[in-house]
């Protein structure tokens, strides 16, 4: 017995220490990188805008941004993946800066603004994105707790425990060494770091000195057809976060009330920004009651607090039909354009 445990330990030490080798090594979700973001946000310090970066945590990655900035900018956005292709060429008139993060929720919002409050860096302006998955509990966004504390703070309470040896267990995940080994070869070529550029648009995804995104050559220049293909392929299964939107969230309504009633006291201008869903995808959301009351109420809020109002998640009330959109639910730079000129008035 002895011996036949000996074999299965000889045999599979080989195989444990290869999957440990890729998934460290090639760490899909960039877990054991530590200095990966600031080596992003010092990049961009210097002027200059990234590429060639690939998983890795984006909200430490704001974080360090935030920390490593020198100039307050004016306008901050603070939003999902949905408003991060805004730049500054969108909004001209000042100084802006795109911390959007991919899947944000509630607790990514107040948590930025949190770490901009705590850094004495917080801006004339902060345009909110609200996304049809803000005000559901049950979206299973919870990429915010790697900027936990940061919530935390926001509302006064003891601190989340860390997630520090939560990630490594994914050092013995086969899941994860799935991811990990399609990026051996870029670790093994030693170009797997992010790298400084001068060009904004790159084979590979580029982010802007202001925080914006330019999306990746193949994804910006996809045809008419491959579009087509993204949005059957996203209506195919879940809608993105909102499959169990049954109610509108009270927890997240009362921080989104708080974060408003601070900023009204610090005199920070607020603005809302919705992004449409394409006009194939909205005929299936429009079946989603909750998230059409999350646009309802929220235009109700901005018109009592005289905030502005940009977009909807109706495409047909900004006249965007399908060619202003990369897929189901991102829109191209010319349906943001559009976004822009719809704002409202309720000052």
């Amino acid at each position: 017995m002895k011996n036949f445990i000996l074999k299965i330990v000889l045999f599979a030490t080989p195989f444990l220490g290869i999957l440990v080798f890729v998934n460290y090594f090639g760490d899909a979700a960039r877990l054991f990188a530590n200095d990966y973001e600031e080596k992003m946000a010092k990049i961009i310090g210097t002027g200059k805008y990234v590429t060639n970066f690939g998983n890795y945590d984006e909200r430490l990655c704001q974080l360090e941004l935030i920390r490593l900035k020198s100039v307050r900018p004016h306008t901050v956005i603070i939003g999902s993946s949905r408003t991060m292709l805004f730049n500054s060429r969108d909004f001209p008139e000042n100084t802006l800066f795109n911390n959007s993060v991919s899947g944000a929720s509630m607790e990514d919002i107040v948590s930025i603004y949190q770490i901009y409050k705590e850094y004495k860096k917080l801006p004339e302006k902060i345009i909110i994105g609200i996304d049809p998955w803000t005000f559901n509990d049950l979206s299973d966004q919870n990429r915010w707790m790697s900027i936990a504390s940061y919530y935390d703070r926001f509302n006064h309470v003891e601190s989340h425990e860390s997630n520090e040896l939560m990630k490594y267990k994914e050092l013995f995940s086969f899941s994860y060494f799935q991811s990990s080994l399609k990026l051996m070869p870029k670790f093994l070529k030693g170009n797997l770091d992010p790298i400084p550029t001068t060009n904004s648009h790159n084979i590979s995804a580029t982010k802007l000195t202001d925080g914006g995104l330019v999306y990746d050559q193949l994804f910006r220049e996809s045809s008419a057809k491959e579009i087509d293909n993204r949005i059957d392929e996203y209506m195919a299964g879940d809608i993105f976060s909102i499959e169990n939107f049954k109610s509108i969230s009270s927890k997240n309504w009362s921080n989104f009330n708080k974060l408003i009633s601070e900023l009204e006291q610090k005199r920070i201008e607020v603005e809302f920004i919705f992004i449409p869903y394409a006009p194939k995808v909205f005929e299936r959301v429009k079946n989603y009651p909750m998230v059409l009351k999350t646009e309802v109420m929220v235009n109700e809020f901005a018109q009592l607090h005289k905030i502005k109002v940009l977009g909807s998640f109706n495409p047909n009330k900004l006249g965007m039909d399908k060619s202003y959109f990369y897929d189901g639910m991102h829109c191209k730079e010319e349906g943001l354009k559009k976004i822009i000129e719809s704002k409202n008035t309720n000052k």
